[in-house]
């Protein structure tokens, strides 16, 4: 027992990672391997060799910097609930399938907008999964389009203002966050390019308007109103 004690602790490699999806910090940590597994995750004790392009350093202050969520990362990782793969509600499938008629109160109940908790997750594809991302994004974008979409945002309680700066393009309809999850992939670039250019390619093609005229989503930052 005292061989087994004394090696818990021991590790073939070592790696540095920063935790940013986990958390908005990004706290640069170190990761432990032993037998091609992360076997325990640690404060990196370095902040104070960090420099960024004007030349600002950290200091010893910020160290140790790590929370109990980036102690315990790895475990996610490995562990049974982990996310392996596209999921897709089962109501809101069978709402696109049926042709995503009007959300009325009707609606919103048969197909479980109005209890999403109590709605079964089906496993699908990836190319199902952004098939029907592709298929909602064209439905929403041509919905609130043109005259027709200020209309239906009037009646839904929307801002004049607010109206009047989507400029007649659905697309700007698109609400795009860094979501926490995947913060420092899909946040910072993915979803920024996506928003800023496919969303306006998409606009081009519903509204048949030239480069000079189409519309991209809007981007709202972690602290933004919203």
């Amino acid at each position: 027992w005292e061989r087994v004690y004394h090696d818990q602790y021991r590790y073939d490699s070592s790696f540095t990672w920063v935790c940013s999806p986990n958390d908005t910090h990004a706290c640069r940590v170190r990761a432990f391997v032993r037998n091609g597994v992360v076997m325990r995750v640690e404060q990196n004790y370095d902040h104070q060799t960090y420099e960024d392009l004007y030349g600002n350093r950290g200091t010893f202050a910020h160290n140790p910097r790590m929370c109990l969520k980036g102690f315990t990362f790895h475990r996610r990782v490995y562990g049974p609930y982990r996310l392996k793969g596209p999921l897709m509600r089962k109501g809101w499938k069978q709402w696109m399938d049926d042709g995503a008629p009007e959300l009325t109160p009707e609606t919103k109940r048969k197909y479980k907008f109005d209890s999403r908790f109590l709605d079964d997750m089906l496993r699908v594809s990836w190319d199902t999964a952004f098939t029907y991302a592709a298929k909602a994004m064209i439905i929403i974008a041509t919905r609130y389009s043109g005259e027709a979409g200020a209309r239906r945002l009037r009646e839904q309680g929307y801002a004049p203002e607010m109206i009047e700066m989507m400029k007649g393009a659905g697309t700007r309809c698109f609400k795009h966050r860094a979501g926490m999850p995947v913060l420092g992939i899909i946040g910072k670039m993915g979803n920024t390019r996506m928003n800023g250019g496919i969303n306006a390619l998409l606009d081009t093609w519903i509204r048949k308007v030239g480069p000079d005229q189409a519309q991209g989503g809007r981007y709202w930052s972690n602290y933004t109103w919203h």
